[in-house]
């Protein structure tokens, strides 16, 4: 019994450091979160490119090379989380998580905007790595983030 006891004990210690080692990244919901206090935080194009996927950021490198080149706004004139140009976040944001395959699916992240109900959606796609990170930001009205920064400049 003391032997039995013993394996179980040592089976533990085996499958602890595994369980624990998961990267933050692995789940959406934290990589929603992360993405959702840095675009707030700060200026939503500063939002670290290790939470996008490699072409979302890329589009957003590009915007923001486009801002300093023209010193002013290329083809974001509207900060994504507010879905417009004034605004504030006067609640917490609720994430839920839709799966739609093992390396697709997306966030909603809802709160207000000055006592007005939003939902953005976040799609995710996993990498290679295994982490999950953003691939685009659908704003409550519908409007494509990516979309938005992938269009030529006028």
């Amino acid at each position: 019994m003391r032997s039995t006891w013993t394996g179980i004990g040592m089976l533990g210690l085996l499958l602890a450091p595994a369980s624990h080692a998961a990267p933050p990244c692995a789940e959406p919901l934290a990589v929603a979160r992360a993405l959702f206090e840095a675009g707030t935080a700060a200026r939503f194009l500063d939002a670290p490119d290790a939470l996008l996927s490699a072409g979302f950021a890329r589009a957003m490198a590009d915007e923001r090379e486009c801002e300093e080149r023209e010193q002013g706004i290329c083809r974001l004139d509207h900060d994504p989380w507010l879905d417009g140009q004034d605004g504030e976040i006067d609640s917490e944001a609720a994430y839920r998580w839709l799966a739609r395959s093992v390396a697709v699916g997306t966030v909603e992240v809802r709160y207000s905007v000055w006592g007005e109900p939003r939902r953005t959606r976040l799609a995710m796609r996993r990498q290679d790595d295994g982490c999950w990170r953003v691939d685009d930001l659908v704003t409550d009205r519908g409007l494509s983030l990516r979309g938005i920064l992938e269009q030529p400049l006028p």
